[in-house]
């Protein structure tokens, strides 16, 4: 008997030892093949081995990862959840799950596989970071916050997970708590562009335009010259008037993206500002040829285009422009005085101005007006009256 239990002992574990390296070898027959991208010959075999063992974890694993070399998902996915339901209690499997739906945007289905694993052991960065990365995708901004921050406690100073965070907090319109993140990092690792171009991009956004050109500037200072960075490098110098520093930065940032609209309109405006004003003129007209923009703001290119004219020597061009800036935007009641007074200042046609001063007067509100002042500190419609009444008087004396 002795012998006998012996040689049944040393069977099965022949056996069960032919049977791993059968399973080990269909594995890796199928994973070779995919690697020399013979797909379809990938299929086939992996197929076939499963005909005979349709619970062969390892096979089925190798074909997941072939139909998603394939761009082929919904199989993919098929396959996954199968492997999760032979070994449910499998972490890697859940993961990779929840990773496929995730890559098809299916972020409900992802968390429905992430959860569980949350819930099992909440320590997990990886498991932490994608659940806020669905939350923030379902634009469920607390959750994505509380997972990003979760994850952050898990794996401080994440480069990744804090931007995701300060993004969320932007767009909540939470720009304090965005900026305070930016400068936690920043204290462990003050030369992470991502992070220094976030804080710079708060620091705009809270009209602190000082400190934020003084972190864009970090930027550029490590080798960033994104578009981004050159573009709210240059906002940040066009609001304090600093257009001489603006208009390089503008320009750079055009350079990287020729159809943005506002970066034309804005080099524009620096450039005849820092008395480039030929510069100017051929990106403020480039700008039109660009969209046409909403009525305000064409009103202001309008406007700008005027400006650089009349600086150019072309005051009746300037008119021209004035005029169509008031069509575009009638409620802007400033416009008129401009029209009366381009007439009569730069065109010496005081007549011709005399209704656009009435006209200006008629739709000015009835408080005294503080600003805006002309050059000789005399408000508008203080100037408007004069004008009135010497312009008037000079015709009846004729």
């Amino acid at each position: 008997m002795g012998l006998r239990l012996l040689i049944l002992i040393n069977l099965i574990l022949f056996l069960a030892g032919y049977s791993g390296a059968q399973e080990q070898d269909a594995a890796e027959k199928v994973k070779s093949l995919m690697e020399a991208c013979q797909f379809s010959q990938a299929v086939n075999l992996a197929e076939q081995f499963l005909k005979q063992d349709s619970t062969n974890i390892k096979v089925l694993n190798e074909l997941m990862h072939v139909y998603r070399q394939l761009g082929n998902p919904d199989k993919a996915i098929a396959i996954c959840r199968k492997i999760s339901s032979l070994v449910p209690d499998n972490r890697y499997f859940s993961l990779q799950l929840a990773n496929l739906y995730y890559s098809e945007e299916d972020y409900r289905q992802a968390l429905k596989a992430l959860v569980p694993l949350y819930l099992s052991d909440s320590s997990s960065f990886f498991v932490a970071r994608q659940m806020g990365n669905c939350y923030n995708e379902l634009k469920r901004s607390d959750s994505a916050i509380r997972f990003y921050r979760r994850a952050l406690r898990i794996t401080p100073y994440d480069p990744y997970v804090t931007g995701k965070l300060v993004n969320v907090y932007i767009r909540e319109d939470e720009l304090a708590m965005a900026l305070y993140v930016t400068q936690v990092f920043l204290q462990q690792d003050s030369a992470n562009i991502s992070i220094l171009k976030q804080s710079g991009y708060c620091n705009y956004l809270l009209i602190d335009f000082k400190s934020s050109a003084k972190q864009l500037r970090k930027c550029t200072s490590l080798g960033d010259s994104s578009k981004f960075t050159m573009k709210y490098l240059g906002l940040s110098y066009y609001k304090q008037e600093k257009y001489d520093s603006a208009s390089p930065c503008f320009r750079l940032a055009f350079l990287r993206d020729t159809s943005d609209a506002e970066v034309c309109f804005y080099y524009g405006v620096s450039a005849y500002r820092s008395l480039a004003v030929d510069t100017g003129l051929v990106y403020l007209n480039r700008t039109l040829k660009l969209l046409l923009p909403p009525a305000k703001f064409l009103s202001s290119l309008y406007l700008e285009l005027a400006d650089a004219n009349t600086s150019n020597g072309h005051p009746d061009t300037s008119i021209v422009l004035l005029q169509k800036a008031l069509e575009a935007d009638p409620e802007n009641n400033t416009l008129r005085f401009k029209i009366a007074y381009q007439f009569d200042y730069h065109l010496r046609k005081p007549y011709e101005g005399l209704p656009w001063y009435r006209e200006f007067l008629k739709n000015a509100p009835q408080q005294t007006e503080s600003k805006p002042l002309l050059p000789q500190l005399v408000s508008y419609r203080d100037y408007a009256k004069n004008r009135i009444r010497e312009i008037a008087g000079t015709r009846r004396k004729q």
